[in-house]
């Protein structure tokens, strides 16, 4: 059974390989490059206020290498990774059988149902983990300085890019066609199905899933208006919205809202002598005006200490639909299958 599933779905796995191991050879070869690139520029071994300036500098000296696109082509590659396993690997290892009916042939001899799918299952999963494993571990150990400069590892699109996580994605999306595919029966059907699925849920899971997961804090501080901010008016009624940058470096900030002493969001509206277009000296009054409103800064954050634990936690809520789904299949073709 194994060599009989390895035969039925070598050519994608090979092709899938074969651009993984391009990848993963472009790494090994920038990786020299970007270590000595760190170091050159004093980012490797800063201590202190120093390590913000010289990561700064190292990204500066990085960007017009072509280090700097390997980056974003293997992040890349990690997000379409899971929806090209799930759509060649999965979704047509099982719904081509059924479309074609050449698995009467196979129950027919010894193997049972429950054995059959369950070989796919899991020659197919493994090889999509070791895949995704190995992009994701190369990656995420080349990139080590580059997160560490820019900060941004909790960022949504670099989160998924890091870790464990891509490898639950991947096993996921493959077992996401195999189901689909042994409930569809078509194996176009059940390609469509599957790429909406992955893509829906790679869309949603920052949004709905990992603050979920990841438990934010929230604090209430006095509004500074001495750093990024912006302010939308409406020239009409005065009405305002302030926005403020929070100076938390490395955490992933889900909400910044400037509030009032009762709690409620700052609208304004505004003194427009003080603020707006026609206040002569807009750039000096009107930061004082606002300070002076007696406004607080309202921020939802997840610390970027918290990076490994968010990842097995993710990683814990896809292996357990995995399994779920897994074991739903099984059943299906037990009971349903004929």
């Amino acid at each position: 059974m194994i060599w009989m599933t390895w035969r039925q779905f070598r050519t994608p796995a090979l092709a899938t390989g074969a651009v993984v191991l391009v990848l993963l050879a472009g790494l090994a070869l920038t990786w020299a490059e970007v270590t000595e690139l760190a170091t050159r520029t004093g980012y490797t071994g800063c201590q202190g206020d120093d390590c913000r300036a010289a990561g700064e500098a190292f990204l500066r000296a990085l960007h017009p290498e072509w280090a700097s696109e390997l980056h974003l082509a293997a992040i890349a590659a990690l997000y379409l990774l899971p929806a090209l396993l799930g759509i060649f690997w999965g979704a047509p290892l099982v719904a081509r059988e059924l479309e074609s009916g050449t698995y009467r042939m196979v129950f027919s001899q010894s193997v049972s149902r429950s054995r059959w799918l369950l070989v796919k299952l899991a020659v197919g999963g493994a090889a999509a983990a070791l895949g995704a494993g190995l992009l994701s571990l190369v990656l995420t150990g080349w990139a080590q300085p580059i997160d560490g400069a820019s900060a941004d590892r909790m960022d949504p699109l670099v989160f998924a890019a890091r870790g464990i996580v891509p490898v639950g994605y991947a096993v996921l999306a493959f077992v996401v066609g195999v189901t689909a595919g042994l409930l569809l029966r078509r194996t176009l059907a059940a390609m469509a199905v599957t790429l909406l699925v992955i893509v829906s849920l790679q869309i949603a899971a920052p949004f709905v899933v990992r603050p979920w997961l990841a438990q934010p804090i929230t604090t209430v501080s006095p509004l500074r208006v001495d750093g990024d901010y912006g302010i939308s008016m409406s020239p009409d009624d005065g009405r305002m919205t302030l926005h403020v940058e929070p100076d938390r470096r490395g955490d992933w900030i889900l909400s910044s809202t400037t509030i009032t002493s009762t709690g409620a969001e700052f609208s304004g509206p505004a003194d427009t002598t003080q603020c707006g277009p026609r206040a002569p000296r807009d750039r000096e009054t009107c930061p004082r005006w606002l300070e002076g409103q007696n406004l607080s800064l309202k921020v939802s954050y997840v610390p970027g200490s918290t990076f490994w634990r968010l990842q097995w936690r993710e990683f814990g809520v896809l292996i357990a639909v995995t399994v779920a789904l897994s074991a739903f299949s099984l059943w299906w073709v037990r009971r349903r299958l004929v």
